[in-house]
């Protein structure tokens, strides 16, 4: 029997689960649930999340390391303490903190804008259309407008009233160029039922559906999406938050998918790369579109979360049109769905389905995801809550970073961890120093190198215009 001080990520669930409580494993909230509502909640535990998992400490060193950190950090009060304090100023912020908060995603979208994220293919300058879904505070559409001064931004944002974030940025008679509406995405019904049939008069949100369809006729050659449920955001009670996060994502593809121009960008905030409906995801904007993954290093490094990247989108295509159909059943199933109308989970992976989708895309997932991972785990390994962090520097090497080779294919020893996108790294299956190869092996992991980094690699100030040049291998 494991001992209560050393449980793994799954046993530490199943033990949630016996005792009927939930434990948020992005910002360790804790709060009572019927055993029941466990597995919509807890999708960690869900087998074909174990098994994704299983495959990936098995054949990513980085991920395995990334694995035993978070581990390490359930079994950790200190991390419970850290992540507690940071929801509760997140959830009551004054308007100073409102400031605090624009600052750190105006670095967080200076980042974005350096790594080449608002970039349009074809287009260099000149005037563009934007589309900024979930805008506020507003600091990523003040990013847009440095690189394209004369753009038109449309954003869509949820009102402070219902509890979103407060504008920062001027619109309207302030700033023309920026056109806000203030209303709840998820609930624009039109853009997501598939065969409108009405609503029952019986549905919890019956009066609150919105029946317009804000910026109809409008292409957008820039789509940026940031939403994510909000503890503060005032709703009804079906709408817990995980399947609220799932509504919520599903609306901004829709509502982006439909209105961006063919060949135009899109980029949206997603959270664990390992995750099977993010898997999943990013499988089906590979068939339509250049992806490429991004995690700043201005904010949220511990974190999960990180930002897809799809370049020259083929909105008209068959799999974006499919795609899109695919979530528009999502959001109908999270609120209209079950047996009482007001929404149910979706349908679980079978083992096989879970295998096949490994097989055909898991190289290329731990391509795209190599370097989220790599920055994750190193800001664990550094965090001061985190019970390994005091002796990490003789505990952890920087096998947690794989080298990402330079342009003239030596391993590079100082760079922005999303600078050279798309490069070879010695842990990719495809590259000529694949762990894979015979004779790769390690004590610690079967997958470690024999001849590893001992340093960690610092990160250095961004040169923006090297960052440009470098970041253009979109795959």
């Amino acid at each position: 029997m494991a001992s209560p001080l050393k449980l793994s990520l799954e046993q530490r669930l199943a033990q949630q689960l016996r005792l009927g409580s939930t434990e948020d494993s992005e910002e360790g909230a804790t709060t009572s649930t019927p055993a029941a509502a466990i597995p919509s909640r807890h999708l960690e535990l869900a087998p074909h999340n174990v098994r994704v998992r299983a495959y990936l400490k098995e054949n990513n060193v980085t991920f395995y390391h990334l694995n035993e950190l978070k581990e390490e950090g359930w079994n950790a009060s200190e991390g419970d303490a850290y992540f507690k304090k940071q929801r509760e100023a997140a959830d009551h912020k004054d308007d100073e903190q409102e400031k605090v908060f624009h600052r750190v995603h105006l670095e967080i979208g200076n980042e974005l804008r350096s790594f080449g994220a608002f970039e349009v293919e074809g287009l260099e300058h000149g005037k563009i259309n934007a589309l900024n879904l979930c805008m506020a505070p507003g600091a990523y559409t003040a990013a847009m407008l440095k690189q394209y001064p004369d753009a038109s931004v449309c954003g869509i944002t949820l009102p402070v009233r219902s509890g979103g974030h407060k504008m920062i940025i001027p619109f309207g008679p302030q700033d023309p160029r920026v056109d806000v509406k203030f209303l709840d995405i998820t609930m624009l019904i039109r853009e997501f039922l598939i065969e409108p049939s009405g609503v029952p008069n019986d549905h919890p949100d019956a009066a609150n559906f919105i029946m317009s369809s804000p910026f109809y006729g409008k292409e957008f050659e820039l789509v940026l999406c940031d939403g994510q449920a909000l503890r503060t955001h005032e709703r009804a009670k079906y709408r817990e938050m995980t399947r609220e996060g799932r509504r919520l994502l599903a609306a901004q593809l829709i509502f982006g998918m439909t209105r961006i121009k063919q060949g135009g960008t899109f980029v949206i905030l997603l959270h664990k790369a390992e995750a099977w409906d993010t898997i999943c995801l990013l499988k089906s904007f590979c068939t339509f579109a250049s992806v490429a993954l991004f995690k700043p290093l201005s904010g949220h490094r511990q974190r999960s979360t990180f930002y897809l990247v799809a370049k020259d989108v083929q909105s008209a295509s068959t799999e974006a049109r499919r795609f899109i159909d695919d979530w528009k059943k999502a959001w109908t199933t999270a609120t209209l769905g079950g047996e009482e109308g007001t929404g149910a989970d979706p349908a679980m992976p079978t083992d096989a389905e879970v295998d096949a989708l490994l097989h055909d895309f898991g190289p290329r997932l731990m391509h795209l995801a190599q370097e989220i991972w790599s920055i994750q785990a190193d800001a664990l390994d550094h965090s001061r809550w985190h019970p390994g962090s005091a002796t990490s520097k003789t505990r952890r090497s920087s096998s947690l970073q794989s080298p990402i080779f330079s342009e003239t294919g030596e391993p590079s020893t100082a760079r922005h961890p999303n600078s050279v996108l798309g490069a070879r790294s010695r842990w990719q299956p495809s590259s000529p120093n694949s762990p894979t190869s015979p004779g790769a092996q390690s004590p610690k992991h079967p997958l470690a190198s024999r001849s590893m980094n001992q340093q960690k690699y610092i990160y250095p100030e961004i040169d923006e215009d090297k960052m440009k040049k470098m970041a253009g291998r979109w795959r």
